[in-house]
């Protein structure tokens, strides 16, 4: 590992964590940014953020600090967010997988808990399927990849065809000021959920709107364009399912547009046809980002559910 910082100061965020540590790691030719906090020897917890304007900073700002005191954490920017950039070529999910195994291998992780959100769910899925020796529970926040098709399948899949659409909000969000852009955190919670620090949830989604103007990036993920088709997906995640043979926990925002409440339903009844052991929680009032709109009950719920793995 190289260029490695340490701090020792606490406040809020990330990167304020008592014994924070980054990495700058590089991994099949790219760089990839790697957050870690907690006491080694503890039990290990490696987190995989979003897709689009996600990064770790962001998506876990309440989760990773909670679980350093009890957990040794690894939190990654998968590529072409955060820190992890820049890129070359397709990063489909073969790549990734690819990516992720590497990435892994590197920090010398065996036997860890995933927690994903997003994209960063779906990524866990289907690790854990072809890694079952590496990972003793899966922890997921709506992953993407459960559904045969998406709402208004034909006209997003059109919308990708465009020339020039996938780098149309991009070339929107640049412009806009630092309140516009609070403005545009605001609007993503649901119900009576707010920012729990919105200066610095906002910088942050700046600093992902500027990578990805630096360095020409499409608003979605190449993750996401390769599933994409006309009238229906190219690929689910389902017969990853029941290749799963560790705990799982899966955890939905109630009013969630993103991942449907009868997707979530089938995806964890597989999951226990198979003979796993899976648990759903869901919780009212809150959205696709749940981990900032309700912190408290989430980081309780993840919390409770790895500690009843570890003291068993």
């Amino acid at each position: 590992m190289s260029n490695t910082i340490e701090t020792k100061e606490i406040s809020n965020g990330i990167e304020n964590v008592p014994g924070f540590r980054h990495h700058d790691l590089n991994v099949c030719g790219g760089p990839m940014s790697v957050y870690e906090a907690g006491e080694k020897g503890r039990p290990l917890v490696v987190l995989l953020h979003g897709s689009m304007y996600d990064e770790s900073r962001f998506i876990w700002d309440q989760l990773f600090p909670f679980l350093s005191r009890d957990y040794h954490l690894f939190a990654l920017d998968l590529p072409r967010h955060g820190k992890s950039r820049p890129w070359e070529g397709y990063l489909d999910r073969t790549r990734l997988m690819d990516i992720l195994h590497n990435t892994f291998n590197q920090l010398g992780l065996e036997d860890f808990s995933l927690v994903g959100l997003s994209m960063g769910g779906s990524l866990s899925i289907e690790y854990a399927a072809l890694h079952p020796d590496k990972v003793k529970s899966l922890v997921l926040f709506e992953p993407g990849g459960l559904s045969e098709k998406i709402d208004s399948q034909f006209i997003v899949w059109l919308y990708t065809k465009i020339p020039g659409m996938l780098r149309m909000l991009n070339r929107k969000y640049i412009k806009k000021d630092h309140a516009a852009m609070r403005k545009l955190l605001e609007s993503i919670y649901v119900g009576s959920s707010k920012p729990t620090d919105p200066d610095r949830l906002t910088s942050i989604l700046e600093d992902e709107t500027k990578g990805k103007y630096q360095y020409g990036e499409n608003d979605m993920d190449d993750w996401q364009l390769s599933c994409i088709g006309p009238f229906r997906l190219k690929w689910t995640l389902l017969d990853r399912l029941p290749l799963i043979k560790c705990p799982t926990l899966w955890l939905r925002g109630a009013d969630s547009v993103l991942v449907k409440q009868f997707e979530i339903d089938k995806a964890v009844k597989l999951v226990i046809d198979s003979g796993t052991k899976a648990e759903l929680e869901v919780f009212p009032n809150a959205g696709h980002i749940l981990p900032l709109e309700r912190p408290d009950q989430a980081n309780a719920a993840v919390k409770a559910f790895l500690d009843k793995l570890d003291h068993q």
